[in-house]
């Protein structure tokens, strides 16, 4: 997020606040009769019996500066006789209405305006709770304050993923005041200090300072009793995750055995099961049977966390981590090595029969070893040639469809690597005999026509296209570019078809892509998935010079990082010649103006220079 639009996000976020703090409404029964007054951020009513009698509305906010608003209306009693009402509305530091029946005041009441920020919004731990309490898991990963923290209509991540990318640099001096304010909340705990204290967790995200946190608090001499009932205070009324990942760092420091199971409950809410674990492992009890719950339990970016920190003492909790550990292939690369480590695939493998259970579970292991974008992939895998040797054993009795023929294709994908590639991996942990008996035993589970069979089937249904099939297609060279044009119709947001197409390097059918995406996508309003077809796209431009400029547009001008810098590269690849226009240019400077990401504008800078 560029900082004009990280300070347009904050402005936004502090107009629904004073919003909701300003919003007021008194009531009264004048001899049967109903006075309603309203006061809003930009109009006032006066409402009598039901019916608006009068109202005020401010064009803007800088109207404010007037202090008070008068209403007025007529009320006719059941005499017949007609009385004014008289409303008078304002003040600064306390909201004051004052209602009169002709001269005769009838209310006058003050309501003090403090901007709380955890006041009028729904607070975090009280939403998991009532979630876990009605399904015993999380099913939906929002929070309260999604629009909060990432501004209403913007894309949201996964649960927890924030914080494993964010990259912000720390504010200078935020740490220390933090810690300054906090102290004196645990000294003095009034709501001015409290909400000090809030105010300055908000300001910032505890993702980016979370190591030195616990570092302070570690070191900080503060009593325990103190620090535990401002930490479970700051849960309560917690309204904002930034503050919800703070209590529970500050729990974690006291004897938190007692709030175990808030915390585990907390915690099956992927945002902030590494904060939990962090609290449970420091203070509580029973450490590893929690965590052992947790990682049963989450299934997104908590998990990585979890399994990471669990120890696998039983063989039911090995077995499990090899068959359901990587269930959610989304995060499979996360989590691969941990499970079959954990788990020890290699044990498991080596006895003569397995479950098909077990062979579903190591195909989606074997299968997240080997993406291409796992930094803990096969090669630090030290058990690898023995694993795949078994795999393929089992693959004999096992294999019988285009699900659990896939890791065998990613298999051959890995051995047919390039040769530079497996130079390096011969020097390590391969041999040459282990490489060559892997595609020998491989052989003849790829000269089978039944798979190209069962691929192209599989496109030519009306269901979901299964991005296996896709892959098993483009391995046989089938030509299927009708199958997916005519599938991109019915599915013009699924990213696997996107990724499909690009990988054909078929320059017509990539440029009929880019025209597709064009003038079907709401550019330059696209959603998550959209975006995520985008990147696909933009990724593999390079190698295509001046095919899909308009999308190289529309990506520099995102708000997402991640294609904004996919675009710079691919201009960085092409001459300058096909892009140098207004429009490029105009969205490059804005980048050099706007970003906050230091290497991104001086990338900008450097691709308007040539």
């Amino acid at each position: 997020m560029s900082l004009k639009e990280e300070l347009k996000h904050e402005m936004q976020n502090l107009k629904r606040d004073m919003e909701k703090e300003v919003h007021k409404v008194w009531t009264i029964d004048y001899k049967g009769h109903c006075i309603e007054v309203i006061n809003q951020m930009k109009e006032e009513f006066l409402i009598i019996d039901g019916i608006t009698v009068d109202e005020n509305k401010r064009k803007s906010l800088f109207s404010l500066i007037i202090p008070y608003t008068k209403l007025s209306g007529t009320l006719t009693l059941e005499d017949g006789k007609k009385h004014k009402v008289s409303v008078k509305i304002g003040g600064y530091i306390r909201l004051n209405c004052i209602i009169k029946i002709d001269h005769e005041i009838i209310m006058n009441k003050s309501e003090k305006l403090e901007f709380l920020p955890w006041e009028h919004k729904e607070k975090i731990v009280p939403y998991i709770q009532k979630q876990v309490q009605a399904n015993h898991r999380i099913v939906d990963g929002q929070l309260p304050d999604d629009d909060y923290f990432f501004g209403t209509d913007k894309p949201r991540l996964d649960p927890g993923l924030f914080d494993i990318i964010v990259n912000e640099p720390p504010t200078p001096l935020f740490m220390n005041r933090l810690m300054k304010l906090f102290k004196e909340q645990l000294e003095h705990p009034t709501v001015k200090t409290r909400k000090s204290t809030y105010d300055q967790i908000i300001f910032d995200h505890i993702a980016i300072y979370r190591d030195e946190l616990i570092e302070q608090l570690g070191q900080a001499e503060l009593d325990g009793h103190a620090l535990q009932q401002e930490a479970l205070w700051l849960l309560e009324h917690a309204a904002h995750r930034d503050v919800v990942k703070f209590a529970i760092l500050v729990l974690g420091f006291t004897n938190c055995e007692e709030y175990q199971d808030l915390l585990y409950t907390i915690g099956l809410h992927d945002e902030f099961t590494p904060y939990v674990i962090f609290a449970i492992r420091n203070g509580g009890k029973g450490v590893n049977d929690q965590i052992w719950s947790l990682v049963q339990s989450v299934q997104g970016m908590g998990k990585i966390t979890a399994i990471e920190l669990v120890e696998a003492k039983t063989p039911e909790m090995k077995y499990w981590l090899l068959t359901k550990g990587c269930e959610n292939r989304k995060f499979a690369d996360f989590i691969a090595l941990r499970c079959a480590t954990k788990g020890e695939l290699d044990v498991a493998l080596y006895e003569k029969d397995i479950s098909k259970e077990l062979y579903t579970g190591a195909a989606m292991i074997i299968e997240g070893l080997l993406d291409e974008s796992n930094p803990d992939g096969i090669d630090n895998y030290p058990y690898a040639a023995a694993v795949l040797t078994r795999f393929l054993y089992h693959a004999h009795t096992h294999c019988e469809n285009l699900e659990d023929f896939y890791p065998l294709l990613k298999i051959s994908e890995f051995l047919h690597a390039d040769e530079e590639i497996w130079e390096e991996r011969l020097k390590e942990q391969w041999k040459q005999h282990e490489r060559t008996l892997l595609q020998e035993a491989l052989q003849p589970f790829l000269d089978n026509p039944k798979w190209s069979h069962l691929a192209f089937d599989a496109l030519k249904q009306d269901s979901e296209v299964d991005f296996r099939a896709i892959k098993v297609a483009q391995f046989y060279q089938l030509d299927i570019t009708s199958l997916l044009l005519k599938i991109l119709k019915k599915e013009p947001s699924n990213s696997a078809l996107f990724a499909a197409i690009m990988e054909t390097k078929d320059i017509q059918l990539i440029k009929e892509l880019c025209a597709f995406a064009e003038t079907r996508f709401p550019l330059p309003r696209l959603t998550i998935e959209e975006q995520e077809c985008l990147e696909f796209i933009i990724q593999d431009l390079q190698e295509f010079e001046g095919v899909g400029l308009p999308l190289i547009q529309v990506a520099l001008e995102s708000e997402n990082e991640r294609l904004r810098w996919q675009a710079l590269t691919v201009l960085e690849n092409w001459s300058p010649s096909v892009w140098n226009q207004p429009a490029i240019q105009d969205a490059l400077k804005t980048i050099t103006k706007t970003t906050k990401d230091k290497e991104e504008r001086r990338f900008a800078k450097q691709l308007l220079s040539r």
